[in-house]
């Protein structure tokens, strides 16, 4: 039998753990999340099994590994009796195929319902980690304490007198990827109040994007008000994939609080059911047997805000990866950003942009048709808003 006791290698700063914790708590999985809440011991060993998962030395459980695929840095999924997982989507098949009853699925057995999960899972893994780091270290960055948040977390690794020190690297080092992650600033607009390298950089030849971000985070918020006012989950009476993704991510911006006063400003109930999933009150999937999903019509606004902006990037960066992938290219994703290799320029929402062709968004994207392709014409007909995004309207 599989072990139902897990620990989680990684930190709460990050919207992937929190996606992590909410989905173990809908399985009923018991989790401790590492390095917080474990001993030096502790801690010790899940550094050296995840490098030892990282060198092929310990078998990865699950998703199996592809071209496409990199060890991410966290969060891993540990169990007690050598499960080794990363990839909260993937963590989330895994459930289903061995904790969760039928009708309980967090991938819905309808085939749309499943396709709309699945849309809303990616795009919030995708598009939604840019808005929301953005938001951290740029819209939070004035009052931003998560270097020394995650020093805290790592106090039974670092020495007292290095944690300062650790705490201002993080700062920094997160403030330089802004770029990579798709947040470029105006160099005509430098934030006042904060150290040079804490200000949001603006490479040259990249368009500035924080209105775009910003105007989209604005859009996004709206749209899931819209669902949640009248409805308990993205999808119905119960938690889905779906939920668990945008949970993550936007969770992760209500432990800083400009960005958490600008989500309960701009969107009060979805505010109170992050608090409400952070505070686990939401019920797991043994008590949700007689819950029911549905595609509300209020669905078609978040629909419409993922084919806006995240369709547009994943079409994009997948044409960017193949034509580097002609003429030789072999690196890519934030390797190859740091270097100046495989970049492209496009357009999201009428806002240029220029950004690193990513391996991951690629399987990413071309599962997403695969799984779209294996709805019927009146299946499609039910998610309107990505048959008119890749022109493939039903008759």
């Amino acid at each position: 039998m599989v072990s139902r006791s897990y620990s989680i290698w990684g930190s709460v700063l990050s919207p992937f753990l929190l996606k992590v914790v909410a989905l173990c708590r809908y399985a009923a999985v018991e989790v401790r999340t590492l390095p917080d809440d474990g001993t030096l011991f502790e801690n010790v060993d899940a550094v050296l099994r995840v490098a030892r998962i990282k060198k092929g030395k310990q078998p990865l459980t699950f998703p199996r590994m592809t071209e496409y695929d990199e060890f991410p840095l966290t969060p891993y999924l540990l169990g007690e009796k050598g499960e080794n997982l990363f990839d909260s989507s993937a963590i989330a098949e895994w459930f289903d195929a061995r904790f969760i009853a039928p009708g309980c699925k967090l991938i819905p057995e309808d085939p749309v319902l499943a396709f709309s999960a699945r849309l809303i899972d990616e795009y919030f893994d995708e598009w939604g980690l840019y808005m929301v780091h953005h938001n951290r270290w740029v819209t939070a960055a004035r009052g931003n304490d998560a270097g020394d948040r995650l020093a805290r977390e790592y106090r039974s690794v670092i020495v007292p007198p290095l944690r300062s020190r650790f705490s201002r690297w993080f700062s920094e080092r997160q403030t330089r990827r802004l770029p990579y992650l798709f947040s470029v600033a105006d160099p005509e607009r430098p934030m006042e109040g904060l150290a040079d390298k804490r200000q949001p950089p603006a490479p040259d030849g990249f368009p500035a994007t924080h209105e775009l971000l910003e105007t989209a985070f604005r859009r996004v918020l709206a749209a899931l008000e819209g669902i949640l006012v009248r409805s308990p989950f993205l999808l119905g009476d119960r938690m889905t994939l779906a939920d668990a993704s945008a949970y993550g991510q936007l969770a992760m911006n209500t432990q800083d609080l400009e960005a958490d006063e600008l989500i309960e400003e701009l969107a009060p109930a979805t505010h109170a059911w992050l608090g409400r999933i952070a505070n686990g009150e939401t019920p797991p999937a043994h008590a949700s047997g007689s819950a029911e999903l549905r595609m509300i019509p209020e669905l078609d606004a978040l629909h419409e805000e993922i084919c806006r902006t995240f369709v547009p990037l994943m079409r994009q960066n997948e044409a960017a990866y193949m034509r580097n992938l002609a003429v030789g290219e072999k690196i890519f994703n934030e390797a190859a950003f740091d270097a100046g290799r495989a970049l492209y320029k496009g357009t999201i929402d009428a806002h240029p942009f220029r950004a690193v062709a990513k391996t991951f968004q690629v399987k990413v994207w071309r599962r997403l048709l695969g799984e779209w392709e294996q709805l019927t014409p009146e299946q499609r007909g039910r998610v309107p808003a990505f048959a008119r995004a890749i022109g493939n309207e039903p008759d």
